[in-house]
């Protein structure tokens, strides 16, 4: 009985567990799923470290790959991985799933899931979407600003160099006129005009009086005939669709015109080939005058910001002058080719010596501001319109005003010397007047004109012979004859809107003109 007792004890200790209890853990089994595929593993393991239950093949791989957990980053060997024993019986099918309807049911509860789902992604998607266009634009006008930022700072650094490198002005002393009206106020920059600097103008103003009595026409100047029968020859619109206010042709480079534009840039064109040379940026007003130097690859230009700058022909900025504080109307260029002058709205014209890139002298009257500027070709005057209609005669070496006389009813709108030496040439609302200045010298404040061409102008222009003088009457382009002043070409609506500008070609081979109709047009054969 011992021995049989014995023995239903150790079957007992052997023995299963009941079917319940192994139902039980084997359904709870089943509702724990991997960490990774988030399904009922067929060979579950667990994580030591975090506790997570994985599928055995799938963890397997990752951690010989990664050396991490797949869940929280940590990292994870082999070794720390542990078997779990579950039951390998099949977890029961639900009992809606043992029919059509049932499974039909389940097919359209996943399909509307899939569905919500795909909406909600969708939802989020355009929402990252409007993030994203966000963040860009935020990031478009950082950079906007940032470059804006540094284009100012870059100008910064160019006007405290320009300035470190200028001589401090003087006061102010006001000083009595040689002759003309009211009193004038000079401001001298530094030294002034030196007696070296005078010397050089001196000169240069005798070789040129002696070689102008010498000088013959040139052999390649264009005849009468020929200027008479110019035609538009090319049309450019340099400036885009902003309007061209002045317009230079280079002395000897037949290819070569300077423009300035109402869109504040300054732009060489080379009109053979049809293309732009270079690209002038600083100015932030329309640009009033501009010049090309003669022999020097340099150009100038004065603008309605105040400001007068000096570039280089390949684009490159090499000074900026803000003596003024009005609008720079006028720009003239000494026969030397060292020096300049500018003259603005504020009643004062400056003087800058282009070697040291320093304004030298200011005058100030106390008439109206000056509206346009441009040297004898001596260079030992300097002629200057006012606002007033009034045209005064300057002498550069002691800068006094020599001569005054009213040239027109309104402003002055151009200037110009005839190579002759005598033949002086304004422009205004009322028409062109020529003048002799030899006989002005003499009549003083009651000179009469010698010819006035009928017709508002805005821009008369001598060819450097003296043979032709061609004006700007509004859209219509005039050229004529000197000494007879016939009226040798006429073009009816040369532009679609006012000229702005004229300049002639070496030996007058062409007329560049600039026009507020977006264009510069070439007038030639």
């Amino acid at each position: 009985r011992e021995l049989s007792t014995r023995g239903k004890g150790r079957a007992l200790l052997s023995a299963p567990p009941p079917l319940d209890t192994q139902g039980k853990f084997a359904e709870r089994m089943s509702g724990l799923v991997c960490a990774m595929s988030g399904e009922t593993p067929l060979d579950p393991v667990v994580s030591v470290k975090s506790g997570n239950l994985f599928e055995k093949t799938l963890v397997t791989k990752y951690v010989q790959e990664s050396g991490t957990c797949p869940v929280t980053g940590e990292p994870l060997t082999l070794d720390d991985l542990v078997s779990v024993k579950s039951s390998s019986t099949a977890k029961p099918r639900a009992a809606n799933a043992t029919s059509l309807p049932g499974m039909f049911a389940a097919f359209q509860g996943e399909w509307d899931a899939v569905v919500l789902e795909s909406f909600e992604l969708r939802k989020v998607l355009e929402k990252t979407r409007q993030e994203l266009s966000h963040a860009l634009y935020q990031h478009d006008a950082a950079c906007r600003v940032i470059a804006k930022l540094i284009k100012e700072r870059d100008q910064a650094r160019a006007d405290l160099a320009s300035a470190a490198s200028a001589p401090a002005p003087a006061q102010a002393a006001a000083a009595p006129a040689a002759a003309g009206r009211g009193q004038a106020m000079e401001v001298d920059d530094g030294e002034g005009i030196t007696e070296a600097m005078m010397a050089k103008i001196a000169e240069k103003a005798g070789m040129l009086s002696k070689a102008r009595k010498k000088r013959e026409p040139s052999a390649q100047l264009a005849t009468a005939e020929a200027v008479g029968a110019y035609k538009e020859a090319k049309s450019f619109p340099v400036h885009l669709s902003n309007p061209v206010n002045c317009v230079d042709a280079h002395k000897s480079n037949s290819s070569l015109i300077l423009t300035g534009g109402a869109d504040n840039k300054v732009v060489l064109f080379n009109v053979a080939t049809g293309q732009q040379a270079a690209k002038m940026e600083g100015h932030t007003k329309g640009i009033n005058r501009v010049l090309l130097h003669p022999t020097a690859n340099s150009c100038f230009s004065c603008s309605s910001d105040k400001t007068v700058r000096a570039w280089g022909t390949d684009g490159a900025a090499h000074h900026t002058w803000k003596q003024h504080k009005k609008d720079v109307t006028g720009l003239s260029l000494h026969a030397t080719g060292d020096f300049l002058v500018s003259a603005s709205m504020d009643s004062t014209w400056a003087f800058y010596d282009l070697t040291t890139g320093t304004c030298r002298k200011s005058v100030t009257t106390d008439g109206a501001g000056f509206s346009v500027a441009t040297f004898h070709p001596d260079g030992l005057i300097l002629g200057t319109g006012l606002a007033d209609g009034t045209v005064m005669v300057w002498d550069v070496k002691s800068q006094a005003n020599v001569l005054s006389f009213p040239a027109h009813k309104d402003a002055v709108a151009s200037l110009a010397f005839s190579e002759n030496g005598y033949s002086l040439a304004t422009c205004g609302k009322d028409g062109t007047n020529v003048w002799d200045l030899r006989k002005v010298a003499k009549q003083g404040a009651a000179a009469t004109a010698v010819k006035t061409l009928a017709g508002a102008a805005s821009e008369a222009v001598f060819d450097y012979s003296g043979t032709y003088l061609a004006v700007a009457n509004d859209k219509n382009l005039n050229v004529y004859v000197c000494k007879t002043w016939a009226d040798l070409l006429n073009v009816k609506g040369a532009h679609k809107a006012a000229i702005g500008g004229l300049s002639w070609g070496p030996d007058a081979q062409f007329l560049a003109t600039a026009g507020k109709d977006k264009c510069v047009k070439i007038f030639g054969q």
